[in-house]
């Protein structure tokens, strides 16, 4: 007596391949843009927490607090680009820099891949009221390759940090502009 074999033929195995990478060919994109997405919104989350702690300091320590774009954790770089790093702290004296080591109390890390400025305004400063000195603010962070999925943190003259759409009368560059 023969026990039937059970198994797949060499052609079902092929079949079976075939169908799924045709289903790995249509998966594969979504999980790029998704990735993306999530590496844009976790950029932007790090920037509202960093923001958020520079105004609850303010508030609690009754004292000026800044935030502003920053090359090496230690000092402002007084410019608009803020993909490259940046720091919050205390500014007691309103000299617009840390006096100390002691001063700075957050450092934010460089974001690889991203593009993130603040138009002309370089730094958010927060009184001790909890608002921030000057008008709306609004960091864009974009990727070239995906403009699309560029978002924005926008800090109202309260002193509120929010993310949203990048607004329509800024724009993110294109990789092949």
């Amino acid at each position: 007596m023969h026990e039937p074999k059970a198994g797949f033929t060499l052609i079902e195995l092929m079949l079976a391949l075939a169908v799924a990478a045709v289903l790995m060919s249509l998966a594969l994109p979504s999980m790029r843009d998704l990735q993306q997405r999530q590496r844009i919104v976790s950029a932007a989350n790090e920037l509202v927490a960093h923001i958020n702690l520079a105004r609850q300091h303010a508030v609690l320590k009754r004292e000026i607090t800044v935030m502003c774009p920053s090359l090496d954790g230690a000092a402002c770089t007084g410019g608009n680009r803020w993909e490259h790093g940046w720091i919050v702290f205390r500014d007691p004296d309103r000299d617009g820099a840390p006096d100390r080591p002691g001063d700075v109390l957050r450092v934010g890390g460089a974001m690889a891949h991203l593009l993130i400025d603040s138009a002309g305004r370089t730094r958010i400063r927060y009184r001790p009221s909890g608002a921030a000195s000057g008008t709306n603010l609004t960091i864009k962070l974009c990727d070239t390759g995906f403009p699309d999925q560029s978002r924005a943190v926008i800090v109202s003259n309260p002193g509120r940090p929010r993310v949203g759409e990048v607004p329509d009368h800024l724009s993110c560059p294109r990789a092949d502009a």
